[in-house]
């Protein structure tokens, strides 16, 4: 497991930053501070380094970049979070392994995880790819995790997107298009019409202009993914 802080003096960073830690199997959050200061003192007592550091840029009682390199050899990894895109120049002048702009996505985090953390010997990759993190409709700042391989159908709707699993049928707002980025690309999901994302596992019925699922959903191929159909009749 790898260890990691969060120090941000926003009180709503530090919440959202450590649900996701929270669901994700590969980290284990030791502490958040949301004074820099408090964090130099805590961070520089330790006798190895941490893992990885999510470090904001713009706090009050110190500037982040100026604390990554009081701390550097403290830290094993540098993640940046900041709201203002123009300080990734200096974030990646000090050699940063992430950069993440609030505000901070569910597939922007966990991309950069897996991206930093490829590898985790005590845990299945499988596992861990097959784990899709969504923002909940009813709670600011909470998250939603979701079996991929539960997942037969996501549907974009006005208001929330409706993700259709084997158990129940889950709301969330995350967009379809970042729920899309999250589902592993060699599970078999595939986006047939503008609205709807289906699992391939998961077809019972397949014609030329439509399909229906395992749980009796019937859903248009539209147009523009018409090419879907030929490509899995062919096979």
């Amino acid at each position: 497991m790898y260890t990691c802080f969060i120090i941000d003096d926003e009180f709503s960073a530090l919440e959202l930053l450590s649900d996701y830690i929270a669901l994700t199997p590969e980290l284990k959050l030791l502490k958040s501070f949301n004074n820099p200061l408090t964090a130099l003192a805590e961070i520089g007592k330790l006798k190895k380094p941490v893992d990885i550091v999510f470090l904001d840029i713009e706090m009050r009682e110190m500037n982040g970049i100026e604390l990554a390199s009081l701390i550097k050899d403290k830290t094993n990894k540098f993640v940046f979070t900041t709201g203002f895109a123009n300080y990734a120049v200096d974030s990646y002048e000090l050699e940063a392994d992430g950069f993440l702009l609030k505000p901070i996505s569910p597939s922007k985090f966990f991309h950069t995880v897996k991206r930093l953390f490829p590898v985790y010997e005590n845990y299945s990759k499988r596992d861990f790819i097959d784990m899709v993190i969504v923002k909940s409709p009813e709670q600011r700042n909470r998250l939603l995790n979701i079996r991929a391989a539960d997942i037969i159908a996501v549907e974009a709707q006005e208001r929330a997107t409706k993700i259709y699993t084997t158990q129940e049928i889950i709301l969330s707002k995350s967009t379809l298009s970042e729920v899309f980025a999250l589902l592993p690309r060699d599970r078999g999901f595939f986006q047939i019409h503008r609205s709807f994302i289906i699992a391939e596992s998961h077809i019972k019925t397949l014609e030329r202009s439509y399909l229906v699922l395992s749980n009796d959903l019937r859903i248009s191929i539209g147009r523009k993914y018409a090419g879907f159909y030929y490509t899995k009749a062919n096979k």
